[in-house]
């Protein structure tokens, strides 16, 4: 579970889809004084595919393949989170493997902050249908919930095993 999830995380870096972070200093820094990108600026995965001025057809198509592509693969990570979960064997997964999979969770909220962003500067230049993106999108985020779901069953899984060696 580990390594799929720091797999994961690193293709959502590579692929652009979210910006690696400075660690827990940075995280903190981003959480205490708000987001670090200039005021009505495009963030960074809007920015990066231009979502504020290249050509609408492209971005949305980026947008769609991007986050089915994130979507696919946080869905194969939760799987193998699932199944540890479901593991009879109470030493499945550890602290470290629980903190991987957290992580490769934030990073998949990223990439959908990203993409939803992106989404929003391109359709109020585009005079197209986006309800498919969008449609993908909230696929997505419905990925997102199911893996928050199992983050924290093996959180609570984790503790009530440190509870009872005790």
């Amino acid at each position: 579970m580990r390594q799929a999830s720091n797999a994961y995380c690193d293709e959502v870096v590579k692929a652009g889809w979210a910006e690696e972070t400075g660690g827990f200093a940075s995280l903190a820094d981003t959480l205490m004084h708000g987001r670090t990108e200039v005021a009505g600026a495009p963030g960074f995965y809007a920015a990066r595919i231009g979502a504020d001025s290249k050509a609408p057809a492209l971005i949305l198509a980026r947008i769609i393949t991007d986050s089915q592509s994130a979507r696919v693969g946080l869905a194969g990570v939760t799987a193998e989170a699932e199944s540890v979960l479901r593991s009879a064997n109470a030493k499945a997964s550890n602290r470290g493997d629980v903190m991987s999979f957290e992580r490769a969770l934030v990073r998949a909220q990223m990439a959908h902050r990203g993409f939803q962003e992106a989404l929003d500067l391109v359709s109020v230049r585009a005079d197209m249908d986006v309800k498919p993106i969008a449609a993908e999108i909230e696929a997505f985020a419905r990925e997102i919930d199911s893996a928050r779901t199992i983050a924290d069953g093996l959180a609570d899984r984790y503790v009530a095993e440190g509870a009872a060696g005790s």
